[in-house]
């Protein structure tokens, strides 16, 4: 059963959540996070208004998932990381 647009995004907020709180990351995460964003974007449940941040977020996982160093990476994204977590979860 495939999961919903919510369940998708909220499987992708907790991984980035867990990037930003920990300062962290693997490269599966990251493979993880570009499946999710793929998934997202070719769905068309998914709201408009996120298909910007999920761009963003789709090139951060992929860039991530090569990187030598992931945890670098997930650092100097961390303003990213804040903004994307504001528009993924408004409240």
């Amino acid at each position: 059963m495939p999961l919903q647009v919510t369940d998708q995004l909220s499987l992708l907020m907790d991984i980035l959540r867990s990037h930003q709180l920990d300062q962290c990351g693997s490269a599966s995460e990251c493979q993880q996070i570009e499946r999710l964003t793929n998934s997202l974007l070719q769905n068309p449940q998914t709201p408009l208004e996120l298909r910007e941040t999920l761009t963003s977020i789709q090139t951060y996982s992929r860039t991530g998932s090569t990187s030598p160093s992931v945890d670098q990476h997930v650092v100097g994204y961390n303003n990213e990381l804040t903004q994307w977590m504001s528009v993924l979860d408004p409240q």
